[in-house]
């Protein structure tokens, strides 16, 4: 064991007394030469020197003593306390024990190691309760100069304690560092994690975008909730989670866990496992409840789709109809239909919307036996990333003997010009499927008419915003008029969005545009209308 304070203190000391003692002799060499001949020098060193030199090492063994016995001591035994602690704390992680030094160095490690301790569970090795509630003030504090928003989240594990009876305090110690792992993973730099109680974890996340806030507590849900594999035994555990927002519910720190704990007590009494905090307005402000809402109206065929019809302005054929979402009781629902398209999008629930889409309009489609019948389908931006679209969309066509013809695949301008290369793939693909392919909402986005012309396009709807001011509006008369001229130069087919009355009406027909759709022409009709419609208003 290396003591190397005690050591330096001891040399410390011996080199003062033979500093005084140097002191003392220069002083005696100083009064000889001022006093002559007349005082031996010598004679003053063997009288006087060697006691004071004996005195001086005295002194220097006595206060040596008291140090040792007050101070180095002590200092001795509270490092070897501190790296015990170390070794302890970091146990299997150290490739090598800490030895125990009282260099001064070595003790502001130890004070630094152990302040860190102070801060952090054992054995998952996060922050504390302590911890995490002064990285939450900070963020508080933070946030009212940044406007930054947070989500904080109470984890709670469920069954600790039949854990600990049945398989001992080794086991829980190893699961819990487990799902520490788990709540970790994934999370950014800005996000925190802390253990609060044995079984009882909080997450401290970031909210940049709070439509996805919650997919992403979903995906801690299912990540944390798996099987456990634990010294060589499979565990399964219950997880209920509490979460509460800041600063749209709580603005301060206390008042934040005060909401989370409520969610959390919500969980724990009605099982279910993910609890949004509601304030009294009943507003429902992290889209959680209109999530729930959306998954149970695909398991129970609560949407339905209506058709507004697209008709040709010069023959007054119907074109096409173009297929709208809509929720079949709207009085169940006070959120928006778009509203509704854009939490789905961002949680992960447009693929299944879009699947339930494309088959109702594949049944609708067999159904009526009506040879000129075109259905158009809306698509996300989200199922153009999706390279399994084509193979999902020709499963359904041939489940249902559909001819690829008879189905129109509508996307917005904007869509494609999010990672064009990409997005013109999948259209191309569509495209040698057999489908029509248009153009929604354009003039609203950055996309030229010829880039469009690279795409198999047929295709392109004039945005109802252009349409709607055309009558008292000279600027937006000539942008549709240019449009049309320029998209008919590039063989491609115009329709008009919007049109609401003979104005408009007039107006497009003068400019040679194709088509016209607007609630002049019909108002979005239910399924069964559609045959009353050919038969009936067929021909405008």
């Amino acid at each position: 064991m290396k003591e190397k304070l005690p050591k330096f203190t001891a040399t410390l000391i011996f080199g003062l007394g033979i500093f005084f003692f140097l002191v003392w002799l220069g002083s005696v060499y100083f009064l000889v030469t001022q006093l002559g001949q007349s005082i031996s020098f010598w004679a003053i060193f063997w009288q006087y020197g060697l006691s004071v030199l004996l005195l001086v090492l005295v002194s220097a063994t006595a206060v040596y003593a008291m140090l040792h016995r007050d101070l180095l001591r002590p200092i001795q035994q509270l490092a070897e306390k501190m790296a015990h602690l170390v070794n302890s704390q970091y146990s299997g992680q150290l490739n090598q024990p800490v030895e125990v030094t009282t260099g001064l160095e070595q003790m502001l490690h130890y004070f630094i190691e152990l302040k860190k301790m102070a801060k952090r569970d054992s054995p998952t090795g996060l922050n504390n309760r302590a911890a995490f509630e002064e990285r939450l003030d900070h963020a508080v504090r933070d946030s009212k100069r940044s406007g930054r928003k947070y989500a904080l989240l109470l984890v709670e594990v469920d069954g600790i304690e039949s854990i600990s009876k049945q398989h001992g305090q080794y086991m829980v110690d190893a699961l819990l560092k487990q799902v520490a792992e788990r709540l970790n993973e994934g999370l950014r730099a800005s996000d925190n994690v802390s253990q609060f109680e044995k079984n009882l974890f909080a997450l401290l996340l970031e909210v940049q975008d709070q439509d996805q806030l919650v997919g992403l507590v979903e995906k801690i849900y299912l990540r944390t909730a798996r099987r456990y594999r634990v010294l060589g035994r499979r565990m399964n555990i219950s997880i209920m989670v509490g979460v509460s927002l800041y600063p749209l519910q709580a603005i301060e720190a206390k008042q934040l866990f005060e909401y989370a704990g409520s969610a959390l007590r919500e969980a724990q009494n009605t099982n279910c496992p993910i609890v949004f905090y509601e304030s009294g307005t009943k507003t429902d402000i992290s889209g959680f409840t209109l999530v729930q809402h959306l998954r149970q109206a695909l398991d129970n065929d609560e949407f339905k789709l209506v058709f507004q019809p697209v008709i040709e302005l010069h023959g007054h054929n119907t074109a096409y109809f173009e297929a709208l979402l809509r929720w079949k009781d709207p009085q169940m629902h006070d959120v928006s239909i778009e509203r509704t398209i854009q939490i789905a999008e961002k949680n992960q629930l447009i693929q299944p919307l879009t699947n339930w889409i494309v088959m109702t309009v594949c049944k609708l489609l067999k159904k009526q036996e009506l040879n000129d019948l075109v259905i158009g389908v809306n698509l996300s931006m989200i199922d153009l990333h999706d390279r399994y679209l084509p193979r999902r969309i020709d499963k359904c066509l041939r489940k249902y003997g559909v001819n690829p013809g008879k189905l129109m695949i509508e996307i917005t301008e904007g869509q494609i010009m999010q990672e064009p290369d990409e997005v013109a793939d999948i259209l191309s693909h569509l495209g040698m499927m057999g489908l029509s392919l248009s153009i929604d909402d354009f003039g609203t986005g950055q996309a030229s008419l010829t880039y469009l012309k690279k795409l198999p396009v047929e295709k392109l709807k004039i945005d109802q915003s252009f349409i709607m001011d055309m009558p008292k509006n000279d600027d937006d008369r000539l942008i549709v008029k240019a449009t049309i001229d320029l998209a008919h130069t590039l063989d491609l087919q115009v329709i008009a969005e919007g049109v609401e009355n003979v104005e408009i009406y007039d107006m497009l027909t003068e400019m040679n545009c194709d088509y016209a759709q607007g609630y002049y022409i019909s108002r979005p009709l239910e399924a069964d209308q559609i045959t009353n419609w050919y038969q009936q208003l067929g021909r405008h």
